[in-house]
């Protein structure tokens, strides 16, 4: 027995490694289906023609892929590219099978065995060119109290002249940049941004525009209601005093940040009288104020006083 394992051990281990070997490719070789969405390229070799519309943007492609390439088949991207020829002229529906060979693939062992939708339709349209004014994309809010002085954008160039299908460009009215951003912005700033193209649109020169944003402090108004009239009348002086009406409301304009710290309790309204002797008044009341903050109508704010000497008791 010991003789059979020992004789020609040589030609057996070669055998052994030879089948272990084969089992492995064969395994290998093992081929399993994956399905994978694939984007599809339609190219218009007629250049007064363009593409519309297509009933599908993705097709649903069945792969057969040995074991050894699934990596090719994830790694990489795979598109698919039909060409409508030069005998294609007028606008309209056109159809088409979309072949395994129009696929471009990592490897030639991978086989395409299923395509879905298997038919497209695309929408041709006559390729026009037309000139667009450019509007820029704001997203987000300047700081509180600041705001964009529109009236002073500067956008250069302010339109642009675009290719594209007539149907698809009749619909425009405008282009607009890609987005810029504005969130938390006291300052006027200068930008050098792209346009936000349309599929299927593209600019017939250079697009990349500059834009200038002016951003400035906003300014507004705030009413202000109930605020008492405190008295500034002297020393020394023997006199009673009546006030018509004792509180007073206005509106306030300036600065919108100091506007909204502006707190009523804080703002002091007064009247002085300590030149004035007894006898009736309409006198403008005084208010303090801080910087960059107005009275809407000055000297609007005015008040009834009246002062009266009090009268001595003279005892006998």
């Amino acid at each position: 027995m010991m003789q059979w394992v020992t004789r020609d051990w040589g030609i057996k281990l070669i055998s052994l490694l030879l089948a272990i070997g084969l089992w492995f490719y064969a395994v290998g070789e093992e081929s399993v289906e994956v399905k994978r969405y694939v984007p599809v390229e339609i190219q218009v070799q007629n250049e007064q023609m363009s593409v519309l519309g297509t009933s599908a943007r993705n097709v649903q492609v069945t792969f057969l892929v040995p074991r050894t390439r699934l990596s090719d088949l994830t790694s990489k991207d795979i598109a698919a590219v039909h060409k409508i020829g030069k005998e294609v002229q007028g606008a309209g529906d056109y159809s088409f099978r979309l072949q395994p060979s129009e696929i471009a693939l990592p490897s030639p062992q991978i086989r395409v065995i299923d395509i879905e939708p298997p038919i497209l339709r695309v929408t041709l349209d006559e390729l026009i060119v037309q000139k667009l004014p450019i509007h820029p994309d704001f997203v987000g809010e300047t700081a509180f109290g600041y705001k964009i002085k529109e009236d002073e954008i500067q956008i250069d160039p302010n339109a642009l002249l675009v290719k594209g299908a007539k149907g698809q460009l009749e619909k425009l009215d405008a282009l607009k940049t890609e987005p810029i951003n504005l969130v938390g912005r006291i300052r006027s700033f200068r930008r050098t941004v792209k346009l936000d193209m349309p599929p299927g649109i593209e600019p017939v020169s250079e697009s990349l525009i500059d834009i200038f944003v002016p951003i400035q402090e906003e300014f507004g108004e705030k009413e202000f209601q109930d605020i008492p009239v405190k008295l500034f009348q002297g020393t020394d002086r023997d006199i009673t005093i009546e006030i018509i009406p004792p509180k007073i409301s206005f509106v306030l304009k300036g600065s919108r940040i100091q506007l909204e710290k502006l707190e009523p309790e804080k703002i002091v309204a007064y009247l002085d009288v300590s030149a004035l002797d007894a006898g009736e008044y309409q006198r403008p009341v005084n208010i303090l104020l801080p910087e960059e903050v107005i009275l809407k109508d000055e000297g609007s704010i005015q008040v009834g006083v009246t002062i009266k000497n009090k009268k001595k008791i003279i005892l006998s």
